[in-house]
């Protein structure tokens, strides 16, 4: 009984130390579908060509899009035509961050860690775009790399996202958007949405925070990360790549491992590896375009990482 009413306390605590911050999050991101912001930003990046990266890196930090729902993105701006480069950065970078996910950053681990989150999606969309260009340039790297086939409507028009997946046996998620003529009924719904969707991962990682605090033996993480070092950055980086861990949940797992005795810069490495190597995207990797692709992607992801590391240990 001791056992549970204190894991009862953490996680009251944690869960209220985070909720502000996940409700001004959820706010932003029903105010950005509300405007279709990022509906209006995927449209200039379809029509803008290979010197996109900078806008598709944009848009995956601006945009409230996960890795679950960067899927139906990408995979319609593949088969469309998009130029791999930009298609790349915005599928390194959307994973990483969100309005909610940096005001819950920002809230969970403080200003030094938000500000690492938002910096590390920026270099991450740019590393990987940057390489995939000079590949493309100076190779035959992507010449038949997509491997799914295009799906048209009976008007010549490119079918949903779901419709094409279904065609090339892809999974992707769907939402039922019920149209309407009030605004703010719109953002309600839009709202709602966002909560049930981010609130049950968050709600499930403040339990697996707990349970680490409270399980987990400290010496098993300073061993393995917890002391200063390259070595330290890069067992972060193996330990976060194979978790499915969203960039919300992500959060409270990182300040577990911190309490747990986990170095920050590590901290910093693990806080990048988990979501931008999450599933979903990889899984699109795999499936949509050729296998040396996604190894170059899971490549550059953990290098990212642990450079990410890096450069927080030098200015912490």
């Amino acid at each position: 009984m001791a056992f549970l009413a204190e894991a009862a306390s953490i996680y009251r605590r944690e869960l209220l130390q985070l909720l502000p911050a996940f409700l001004l999050g959820v706010g932003v991101a029903a105010t950005i579908k509300t405007f279709q912001w990022d509906l209006k930003l995927r449209a200039y990046m379809r029509e803008s060509g290979a010197a996109t990266i900078p806008l598709a890196v944009f848009l995956g930090i601006f945009s409230p899009l996960c890795a679950c729902g960067v899927l139906p993105v990408v995979i319609p701006l593949a088969v469309s035509g998009v130029p791999l480069p930009p298609l790349l950065a915005l599928l390194a970078t959307s994973p990483l961050m969100s309005p909610d996910a940096l005001t819950i950053t920002w809230a969970g681990l403080g200003p030094a860690m938000g500000w690492t989150k938002v910096l590390s999606a920026a270099g991450m969309g740019f590393l990987v775009g940057g390489v995939t260009y000079i590949l493309e340039k100076r190779s035959n790297f992507t010449k038949g790399i997509i491997r799914i086939k295009p799906v048209y409507n009976e008007d010549g028009s490119l079918a949903s996202a779901y419709d094409i997946a279904c065609a090339n046996d892809i999974s992707v998620p769907t939402m039922v958007v019920r149209p309407r003529e009030s605004r703010v009924l719109f953002f309600l719904d839009r709202a709602r949405d966002t909560s049930l969707f981010v609130g049950k991962f968050l709600l499930l990682a403040i339990a697996l925070q707990v349970l680490m605090e409270m399980v987990v033996p400290m010496e098993a993480i300073r061993f393995l990360a917890g002391r200063p070092g390259m070595m330290s950055l890069v067992w972060a980086a193996l330990i976060g790549a194979p978790l499915p861990a969203h960039q919300v949940p992500v959060v409270p797992i990182t300040k577990g491992l911190l309490d747990l005795g986990m170095d920050p810069a590590a901290a910093a490495t693990f806080l990048v590896a988990g979501p931008v190597t999450s599933i979903p995207a990889l899984l699109v990797l795999w499936k949509v375009f050729e296998k040396r692709l996604f190894f170059v992607y899971l490549g550059l992801c953990l290098a990212g990482s642990v450079a990410t590391g890096l450069l927080f240990g030098l200015v912490a």
